[in-house]
């Protein structure tokens, strides 16, 4: 997360509400592409880079030329997964955005993901570092993020079931005590602003059935309540990251856009009063292709640009592999330098159904997946 969030271009209206079907693509936001490969000439240096036809939008300077950071807690400046897990296809990915690249600072988004201990759910996280701590944020972020998957893991069935807001925003209040725990233990020096974080955790339901799980050599279990053909997943956060639902091309959103000043960050953990900062939203999943938790940077760009929309639905209407997942966030927009993160899960993708091709054209949409419609 960084203060360039200020020099994105205007959001036109007013702020999406949670559940609002986002529009599609219109002329003035069209995208040109460049898919050849092509010496890089900037300020000297010359490099190659390998084409895309992720979409180019707006008047764009040059890239800079990427300085890296030398600080010993600095991230990898990419980051993909992609695969099964408890029978669910899951692919991320992360990119530094040019807003440290330029300044040669590290990127501090960071994605985490588990399964609860009996089976019964999938957890997603996603971190955002706050910039004002380049230093230290992106720590903070990666402490979070694993102590809230080791929170989450002991979340039951059952527990879901009955009280799901409850047991999410504990699982927040666990991680945050155990971050506050760790920097006592080890970084004394350090504060809970200097570890500060935004984040969003979702739950989604995962089959008991046995042949389900079977494909990645783990023992399905009862969940003891909620399960998968309920139709609903559960999303918590604390700041400006967000969930998003995509289904024949067409977004919704789990939370509202962010509509206050771009850089004003109006929560973040480690914080003595979690429950107070969490805001809770139910995740239908009726019809749903994919769920994708993004960090701010990423949902910025779904909710401003509908070229942006338009691409990545098109890359991720079907399950794909970690590569592919890097270059779907390989585009370009006008106003566009925060970091890019991208935790998606097809809930209900076949298992006898393989990923994207890699064959396939960067960009090319499937047959199958729709442009999305307007709202009406």
């Amino acid at each position: 997360m960084t203060g360039a969030r200020a020099a994105s271009a205007a959001r036109p209206g007013p702020a999406q509400p949670p559940g609002a079907l986002l529009p599609a693509q219109t002329s003035a936001d069209a995208p040109a592409t460049d898919g050849t490969p092509a010496l890089q000439h900037e300020q000297g240096y010359e490099y190659q880079e390998l084409p895309t036809s992720a979409p180019r939008t707006g008047q764009l300077a040059s890239l800079p030329v990427p300085r890296l950071t030398d600080v010993p807690t600095s991230l990898p400046g990419m980051r993909a997964d992609g695969g099964v897990l408890r029978g669910c296809w899951i692919a991320a990915a992360s990119m530094t955005g040019t807003s440290h690249l330029v300044h040669g600072t590290s990127g501090q988004d960071v994605y985490r993901y588990t399964v609860t201990k009996d089976g019964s759910g999938l957890i997603l996280v996603v971190c955002d570092g706050l910039g004002s701590r380049p230093a230290t944020a992106q720590t903070g972020a990666e402490l979070l993020a694993s102590y809230l998957c080791e929170a989450a893991s002991h979340i039951t069935g059952r527990q879901m079931a009955l009280a799901p807001q409850d047991v999410l925003r504990d699982v927040l209040a666990a991680g945050s005590v155990a971050v506050q725990r760790h920097r006592v233990a080890v970084l004394g020096s350090l504060t809970d602003s200097d570890l500060a974080s935004t984040v969003a955790v979702c739950w989604l339901p995962l089959p008991a059935d046995d042949d389900e799980a079977a494909g990645d050599g783990v023992q399905g279990t009862d969940p003891g309540g909620e399960s998968a053909g309920s139709g609903q997943g559960h999303a918590v956060r604390v700041g400006d990251c967000n969930v998003f639902t995509l289904s024949s091309g067409r977004y919704e959103t789990a939370f509202p856009a962010d509509e206050g000043p771009a850089n004003l960050v109006t929560g973040y953990l480690p914080d003595d009063d979690a429950h107070r900062l969490a805001e809770y939203a139910p995740v239908v999943l009726d019809g749903v292709e994919a769920v994708i938790l993004t960090t701010d940077g990423l949902a910025i760009d779904l909710f401003d640009s509908p070229s942006v929309r338009t691409w990545l639905a098109s890359c991720w209407s079907v399950p794909c592999s970690a590569a592919r997942m890097l270059d779907s966030l390989r585009y370009r927009r006008q106003g566009s330098h925060d970091d890019r993160t991208a935790l998606v899960a097809w809930p209900t993708a076949s298992a006898s159904a393989p990923p994207a091709s890699e064959t396939r054209v960067p960009g090319q949409a499937d047959p199958s997946a729709a442009h999305p419609r307007p709202k009406p």
